[in-house]
């Protein structure tokens, strides 16, 4: 095989999760942040986008029949890709936080109820359980995630003005009293003879779930991603909904054998306690995604290795790269350049690569880091087939391919990520389109036409998403336009003036 068409049959897998649920397996990385997760350690993953918290949650979906083996049972509350489950409250949400806890306690309950119909466990607990969904029309048509919100949410609206008993539950008109014609789920606390009857706490639900787990011997996970989708419509909607997703965790953590995995974004996870979540403190079992220079060029090098034409070409031992950190690097350099700028104080290949794609915060993402090997291999593609090879020995990708690919990448995270996900930054990102890399106040106030105040505003704003990075002192602070945001944007080197 000649080297172009080696090139071309060489893959660094998808930059997004969701598009490479199967391949996942072949070569996810089994850090111990990943570690910490499957062994039940902790509960909650905050990470920035494109970390890789999309990655272990798409990993335990797909490793789902090996987990109820070892006897924990997952429970999906959010499809890994396609539609969001939440998409059908966007036009009439839960107007409080309130609702919001309701809602999520039924959701979770119903779903749960679901799965263990599925892997048919069928206990007299369980067997109570599912009565009493069925009693109170909780058992949706269709088997999706949707339709079991749409019933939830049908529920939990019927609990008008705040009240702890749904308007569908049976009273004797004559007494007042639950007339226990069929079960119905409370939120308060109903009276013993209403519960003889047939009025259920939810958390009395719970109970009867945990006693299942027990008597079966199996854990519930119940785990939820992409919440950064979910919510979309409004940022006050999403807050009501994720401190109610808290309060719903916190509440729920009684049940030794219930445990929710929430997989959140950091960013969204700061402003909501920012704005004040005193329930914060409480939440213990969780960890931040943050990667290191050994951990991303394992990631990088595993998937390197799922190409078999190139392991063969190269005559590669698999396992003995796998086994040594050391060797990966050797590995790297075999088939990747020494340095992109050469120079005796240039930095090497993987430094280089790890500055240009490293935010305001210091922090490196897998995404970037594939997106960058990805583009680059294209690009050299390209260069092959016009008859253009700068490549030495076993190389694949040049110095030139690797230092095109930096302004796709740019493009890439700018358009996609802080764009779109800070739509009300873009104006101020783009007034600096052109100019230096480093900004203080001064010149931010020229650039942008705002006072002062509004200045150090927008700036904060702009450090809080890694767009900048604040050097110097509070008072008199210096901002640096990170390597990554430079090419899309036109940014050069040096400190910005005013003209």
């Amino acid at each position: 095989m000649n080297k172009l068409d080696l090139i071309q049959k060489v893959t660094f897998g998808e930059s997004i999760a969701e598009l490479e649920a199967q391949k996942l397996k072949d070569y996810f990385l089994e850090t111990e942040f990943w570690k910490l997760i499957r062994n039940g350690t902790n509960d909650i993953v905050y990470g920035a986008k494109g970390a890789g918290k999309s990655a272990i949650y798409t990993s335990l979906t797909n490793d789902i029949d090996s987990l109820f083996d070892e006897g924990i049972l997952v429970s999906i509350a959010e499809n890994p890709t396609g539609n969001t489950a939440f998409s059908t409250l966007k036009n009439d949400p839960p107007t409080t936080e309130t609702e919001f806890v309701r809602l999520w306690k039924l959701y979770f309950l119903v779903i749960t109820a679901q799965v263990f119909e599925e892997y048919g466990i069928n206990d007299k607990n369980a067997k109570r359980v599912r009565e009493i969904l069925t009693d109170c029309n909780l058992i949706p048509a269709q088997n999706k995630l949707a339709s079991f919100l749409k019933v939830c949410f049908d529920f939990m609206r019927s609990f008008k003005n705040g009240k702890e008993v749904s308007t569908t539950a049976e009273f004797d008109v004559n007494t007042g009293m639950y007339s226990g014609q069929k079960f119905s789920l409370s939120f308060g606390e109903p009276t013993k003879n209403d519960f003889e009857k047939g009025l259920i706490p939810i958390e009395y639900a719970y109970d009867l779930l945990q006693k299942s787990l027990l008597e079966n011997n199996i854990k519930l996970w119940i785990t939820i991603d992409r919440l950064d989708v979910a919510f979309l419509e409004s940022e006050e909607l999403e807050t009501n909904a994720l401190k109610a997703l808290f309060k719903a965790y916190l509440d729920l953590a009684q049940f030794s054998e219930i445990k929710v995995k929430v997989f959140l974004r950091d960013d969204i996870w700061q402003r909501i306690t920012n704005e004040g979540f005193r329930e914060a403190s409480h939440i213990t079992k969780y960890q931040n995604l943050k990667w290191s220079k050994d951990s991303l060029l394992n990631l990088l090098i595993r998937r390197v290795l799922d190409n078999e034409e190139l392991i063969t070409a190269l005559n590669i031992d698999k396992n003995e790269i796998l086994s040594d950190i050391h060797k990966q690097e050797e590995l790297f350099y075999r088939i990747f350049p020494k340095q992109i700028d050469r120079g005796s104080k240039k930095p090497a290949t993987l430094d280089w690569v790890l500055s240009r794609t490293m935010d305001g915060k210091g922090l490196n993402a897998p995404r970037e880091l594939i997106q960058l090997f990805t583009h680059a291999r294209s690009i050299e593609s390209k260069r092959q087939e016009s008859g253009i090879d700068e490549l030495e020995g076993d190389q694949i990708i040049s110095r030139q391919s690797f230092k095109g690919a930096i302004y796709e990448v740019s493009k890439q995270r700018l358009e996609q990520t802080i764009y779109a996900e800070f739509p009300a930054l873009k104006s101020h990102i783009e007034s600096l389109r052109g100019d230096k890399a480093e900004q203080n106040i001064e010149t931010l106030m020229n650039k942008l036409s705002v006072d002062l105040h509004s200045a150090f505003s927008i700036a904060k704003n702009l450090v809080s998403i890694g767009f900048f990075e604040q050097r110097g002192e509070n008072l008199s602070p210096r901002y640096r336009i990170p390597f990554i945001y430079r090419p899309y944007l036109e940014i050069t080197q040096g400190s910005a003036t005013i003209d």
